[in-house]
């Protein structure tokens, strides 16, 4: 599915700094896309090596996306920098509180929503215009926890992401000249699964972390490659049928993206 883009194509990627953002961006700036990159997050380490790997193709902003203000940054960076925005991938995200909804810390959810929600519709009110201006693309990472109740004490991040999916369907309706996918990306091996492996053990059903440290333990976890090709395929070709849907990465209307 890879093709060639303008290399003045330009795209925001939160959460960029590692992880599944940090392969997207890679493969945004990567040749045969060759896009330019804003890359947002709170390390400035990760955004640095993108920055030596591709000289004169990446931005940083460093901030915590729940301020935001780092969003606002990031739109005002890639036009005065790059002269627009061709698409936006909201990946950032935070897990943590993990817990039940009786015991859950009332506050500790809303910074959870700060981040993996609001933080969003922040940066989104933004980057409409530029977005209108080159019928942009908006990928939303979502998960499998937005719409399953068995992900035990998961309430705060699997209800975080049903809103990302119901704004993703919004947003298509609202806006027409725009694009908008959310993406189920999977399990992976990432820091966010290392964090509910060695912090969140006891606040979730013994089965499922018990089959979350299994797959690491046989290494049969899945690296971010598959859903970080499929996501940034999407973010520059994803065509308006899909627009305002919620799909899982390797889901058969997803697998021409990736390759």
């Amino acid at each position: 599915m890879k093709m060639a883009v303008n290399e003045s194509s330009v795209f925001i990627v939160t959460g960029a700094s590692r992880g599944l953002g940090f392969n997207i961006a890679e493969k945004l700036l990567s040749a045969p896309i060759s896009a330019n990159v804003v890359a947002v997050a709170r390390s400035q380490i990760g955004l640095a090596k993108l920055s030596k790997k591709f000289p004169g193709q990446v931005e940083s902003v460093v901030g915590d996306i729940s301020d935001y203000k780092t969003g606002s940054k990031a739109v005002k960076t890639a036009i005065e920098t790059f002269g627009k925005i061709n698409g936006i991938v909201f990946n950032a995200a935070v897990i943590h509180p993990i817990s039940t909804i009786a015991e859950t810390d009332i506050n500790e959810f809303k910074k959870l929503f700060d981040i993996n929600f609001f933080s969003i519709l922040a940066t989104l009110k933004d980057a409409i215009p530029y977005l209108r201006q080159s019928k942009g693309r908006v990928l939303l990472v979502s998960s499998e926890a937005s719409y399953e109740s068995h992900f035990y004490g998961w309430e705060a991040y699997g209800s975080s992401k049903a809103c990302v999916n119901h704004l993703a369907a919004t947003l298509a309706v609202e806006e027409p000249d725009i694009t908008a996918v959310s993406v189920d990306p999977g399990v992976m091996d990432t820091s966010m699964q290392e964090e509910i492996r060695t912090q969140h053990g006891g606040s979730m059903r013994s089965d499922h972390y018990e089959y979350l440290a299994k797959i690491k333990e046989e290494g049969t976890i899945e690296p971010t490659n598959a859903p970080a090709t499929v996501i940034s395929n999407l973010v520059v070709h994803a065509p308006k049928e899909l627009s305002g849907k919620y799909h899982a990465f390797n889901s058969p209307e997803l697998a021409q993206y990736l390759n």
